[in-house]
């Protein structure tokens, strides 16, 4: 007979319930719990493939020690402890001659975030490196930068209460089902959805109204959109003058971006510009939800600010069916921030970023070159391949090469695990106890906040180690014991859980998550009471904070670094804007290609062309091609659609792993120019050209 125990997938970051059933450690058989509020007993194709990840033959199995050249291949495997005693002696060593700064920690999401990124800072701030990065730059963390510096947190849409639902470089349909559920939930219901983006995503099949923009020029056409709402006095005057601070500095510059002149910046017709500004600015109430198609350009912040000045303006702050700021939940503090030094600080000079997240890729990439402000000769990389994930990947795999040690802590034998010195090998989600806080993750609603608990299913092999398991190991090895006194992974969530007064043996029981639940009076208008979380207390059109630092205090329009506008000769050549944000249902960043149930699905990386550009390269549908930028050229399959202008490419994102197939896709983006305010990178808004491969290229 076999067991059931209940957990929480991790294919991605949905959290969606597992229902796992066990035989003799085995697992046969994973399916969705239909209790769960989030997912409603629904798992993806991903999730379903969860068996064949645990045991996939590929995986990291023993601890291994290079051999011979950075890159060559060879690999000795050793025990444990062994490869432990060997990290710990490394690190001190470096610590002793270079300084603790010279450490550097490269988190992935593939572990999660929360709990366990929270014990890397906690150990970083024990060991006295500030030195914490991530591929953040790219992902979420500008666009939290963005509207923390206009009213200083980030709020959450009221799906199940609007009327008015713009969708706006996020395809739901495809990366978080369950969210795109309450937005299809909400259409049904009568309320009118708007989607934006570069492709016609499914989600954008479901609009009322679908607007194509050039890649890259999204801030310049919500621009647009304040312009006509404020030219016509379609904004909430009373909200205005009571809660904002330098709306007639805004209403000045927003002057410079009519819709006939935004039309010829985005391709996006005056009439259309016209009418969704109006629409939202008088359809009450309305909300706006932003996705990672607007993270990857080197105007993000910006761009990012004018969505959340347009939620202002409009008065969708803080009423029912527009966007509501729930409180933060208070779990124990577990980091030890007074312990790490304040001198030297991070090497970054993103110090808005810095403060949000940590560090971006580039910076560190940077330093690595530069050896400034001071050296970095150790990196731990734990759940995470910065070779595939960030831009330029030639130039990434040349700058880890220069670290002293590079340690890789995962699953798999990775594009960075391949220039490692020690690899660890990990255990999978189905191998480990981690506590899930889901703020900001796809919740049942906008007034609920869900603690989850992803319980072991299963023993992981002897020497897979859980992330937190590597992260409290190595603590001790370097004497930090004192502070990680927990026995085991329960102690710690416990300690995490005091504040909210519940126990890790309550959660464990409520296979369905604990709720907290906020009353609709405490978030209409909440702001009233304390005013917002910045410093004026008002929401901030023009930020003060922003020109303190150097950056621009209001939100103009940058052109992308790489584009036909701002590098026309380049264009000569390179004639096509790229676009490597195309993110099929059945993968997650740069995983899983492995895995032949979701090889069947999407078997190939593929450039999606419009069929006239396609007849005019002479490029039929199933060709394989070159797609070329000015860092490299890789191979891909031809796929003939509609679904982007004909100026535009779209290339699938996340491949390159060596354990799957399919070149590096980050072999065409650009890490040299990038946001002023992030360093996020213009991966999807770069220059291209595609041609048939010919005889000769074989």
């Amino acid at each position: 007979m076999s067991e059931v125990v209940a957990t929480i997938c991790q294919m991605c970051d949905a959290g969606c319930a597992m229902d796992v059933h066990i035989k003799n450690n085995k697992i046969i058989k994973v399916e969705g719990n239909r209790n769960y509020p989030t997912s409603l007993g629904g798992l993806c194709s991903k999730g379903l493939s969860g068996i064949q990840f645990e045991y996939d033959p590929k995986r990291l199995l023993h601890p291994l020690r290079r051999k011979g050249e950075r890159g060559g291949g060879k690999w000795e495997e050793i025990s444990l402890n062994d490869a432990m005693g060997l990290i710990s002696r490394k690190l001190e060593e470096i610590k002793e001659t270079d300084g603790p700064q010279a450490l550097c920690y490269y988190r992935g999401a593939a572990p999660g975030w929360g709990t366990n990124y929270q014990y890397v800072r906690r150990f970083m701030n024990l060991f006295g490196s500030p030195n914490i990065a991530s591929h953040s730059h790219i992902c979420s963390v500008p666009r939290w930068l963005a509207k923390a510096s206009v009213y200083g947190t980030r709020p959450v849409c009221d799906f199940e209460k609007t009327n008015f639902i713009i969708i706006w470089g996020f395809n739901p349909a495809e990366t978080k089902p369950f969210s795109a559920k309450r937005i299809f939930d909400a259409k049904e219901r009568g309320s009118k959805l708007v989607v934006i983006d570069p492709r016609f995503s499914p989600m954008a099949s479901k609009a009322d109204i679908f607007i194509q923009p050039r890649p890259g020029t999204d801030g310049a056409l919500a621009l647009s959109m304040m312009h006509i709402i404020i030219k016509e006095q379609l904004y909430d005057k009373d909200f205005v003058k009571n809660w904002t601070v330098g709306f007639d500095e805004l209403k000045k510059m927003v002057e410079e971006y009519p819709p006939e002149k935004v039309q010829e910046i985005t391709w996006v017709p005056v009439n259309t510009i016209k009418e969704v500004a109006r629409l939202y600015a008088t359809t009450k109430p309305a909300c706006i939800h932003d996705g990672n198609g607007l993270d990857q350009h080197t105007n993000v912040v910006q761009t990012v600010r004018c969505l959340a000045i347009l939620q202002a303006i409009s008065g969708n702050l803080g009423i029912i069916g527009g966007e509501l700021f729930s409180p933060e939940l208070l779990f124990g503090d577990i980091l030890l921030q007074e312990k790490l030094p304040k001198e030297p600080g991070p090497i970054g000079k993103h110090p808005l970023f810095y403060n949000i997240w940590g560090l971006g890729w580039p910076e560190v990439q940077d330093t690595l070159f530069s050896g400034k402000p001071y050296p970095i000769k150790a990196m731990i990389v734990q759940g995470g391949c910065p070779v595939v994930i960030n831009s330029d990947s030639d130039r990434t795999k040349e700058a880890l090469r220069k670290l002293d040690f590079l340690v890789v802590h995962d699953i798999f034998m990775t594009a960075t695990a391949e220039l490692a010195d020690i690899i660890l090998p990990a255990a999978t989600f189905l191998e480990r106890t981690l506590l899930y806080k889901f703020r900001y993750i796809w919740r049942p609603d906008a007034y609920t906040n869900l603690i989850g608990l992803q319980n072991k299913a299963v023993e992981p092999p002897e020497e897979c180690l859980s992330d937190q398991d590597f992260i409290f190991r190595l603590a001790r090895k370097m004497n930090f014991g004192d502070y990680f006194p927990w026995k085991n992974i329960k102690e710690s969530i416990d300690e995490e859980l005091k504040p909210l007064k519940i126990t890790y043996e309550e959660l464990k029981k409520s296979v369905t998550g604990i709720s907290v639940r906020f009353r609709e009076e405490d978030l209409i208008r909440n702001y009233e009471k304390g005013g917002f979380q910045t410093p004026s207390k008002k929401v901030e059109l023009y930020s003060g904070t922003f020109k303190k630092f150097g950056y621009d205090p209001l939100p103009n329009y940058l052109e992308p670094a790489e584009s036909p506008i701002s590098k026309p000769n380049l264009a000569k050549d390179y004639p096509l804007v790229c676009n490597t944000g195309k993110k099929p249902a059945v993968w997650t960043h740069t995983q899983y290609r492995n895995l032949s149930l979701l090889n069947r699905v999407d078997p190939d990386p593929i450039v999606e062309i419009h069929p006239d550009k396609a007849k005019e390269l002479d490029i039929n549908h199933g060709d394989e091609v070159i797609v070329e930028s000015l860092r490299g050229s890789i191979r891909l399959k031809a796929y003939l659609t509609e679904v982007t202008d004909p100026r535009v490419v779209f290339i699938t994102h996340g491949w390159g792993q060596p354990y799957a197939k399919g070149p590096i896709i980050n072999r065409l983006t650009d890490n040299s120019e990038r946001c002023p305010i992030s360093s996020a990178t213009g991966n999807r808004s770069f220059l291209c050209r595609v041609r048939k491969v010919v005889k000769e290229d074989l």
